[in-house]
């Protein structure tokens, strides 16, 4: 319902038919840290009744911070979307690559550099023990 306070991973919109989707992806930026990362790609799509009332969605098109995209939808209207009062957009956020890529190298890096250790430590109760014997 409309009264509801928005679930946390929700934002509510209040704007006109002739505004971009560039525009809402900016007005994203402003709530979700995530999306002002040069790079970023938002995928909408919008969800909407049909004529018996089950929610049907429709992919929109994608915007990106910074870059443009094959299926860039930015400089469309939610009036040249066809939305309607009382729809709903689901996004999907996706972070630039090069922002994974280096997370991703330095937790295998962490991952070797752990099991590096672990193997000297073998190593070192080995000659102990070694040592011991003799």
């Amino acid at each position: 319902s409309y009264k509801q306070q928005p679930a946390d991973d929700e934002v509510r919109v209040h704007t006109w038919r002739d505004a971009t989707m560039s525009e809402l992806t900016e007005l994203l930026a402003q709530v979700h840290r995530e999306v002002r990362q040069s790079g970023t790609k938002c995928t909408f799509k919008v969800l909407y009744p049909d004529a018996n009332g089950k929610f049907v969605s429709h992919v929109i098109g994608s915007t990106a911070i910074g870059r443009r995209l094959h299926d860039d939808v930015s400089q469309k209207t939610l009036a040249q979307i066809r939305y309607q009062v009382g729809d709903f957009f689901s996004v999907a956020i996706y972070p630039p690559k090069s922002a994974m890529r280096p997370a991703q190298a330095n937790a295998e890096e962490k991952k070797e550099e752990e099991q590096e250790a672990a193997e000297t430590r073998t190593e070192r109760r080995r000659e102990g023990r070694d040592q011991e014997d003799e």
